[in-house]
């Protein structure tokens, strides 16, 4: 997964749009009445993943010091959402194209700017989840 453009300094504007839509258009599949399939994500479940970077995030923020430093205290958490999508999907609350996507993004999130273009990505794809009426 890359994050970030040539120069290394700006995120990729297809990771908040294109590559988001494409995201949450696996995720939440519509049937012929454009209405959400039971195969689609569940939103408590969307949230429930989202929240738990969210609250990493503050985490992160809220230490004192060095940044590398800061951010090695989180990562393992980071790398915890591994096991807890697999459990997830092994009681069929998400579908297949989230771990997938989900256990991408952990495995490439290496550093601290990693995290955050992570968290942006992602942002946009609950964004356009929720535009294709995912709901519970």
């Amino acid at each position: 997964m890359i994050y970030f453009d040539d120069t290394g300094k700006h995120i990729r504007p297809e990771l908040l749009n294109e590559e988001a839509l494409k995201a949450a258009e696996q995720f939440v599949e519509l049937n012929a009445n454009g209405r959400p399939t039971n195969e689609a994500i569940k939103s408590s479940q969307l949230r429930r993943f989202f929240n738990e970077f969210k609250s990493l995030e503050r985490q992160f923020e809220q230490q004192q010091g060095d940044v590398d430093d800061a951010f090695k205290s989180i990562k393992p958490l980071i790398k915890m959402a591994n096991a807890k999508v697999v459990y997830a999907q092994a009681r069929k609350v998400v579908p297949q194209a989230f771990v997938t996507w989900l256990q991408k993004h952990v495995q490439a999130i290496e550093t601290a700017r990693d995290f955050k273009a992570f968290l942006l990505h992602f942002e946009a794809v609950v964004g356009f989840c929720y535009g294709r009426n995912l709901k519970d």
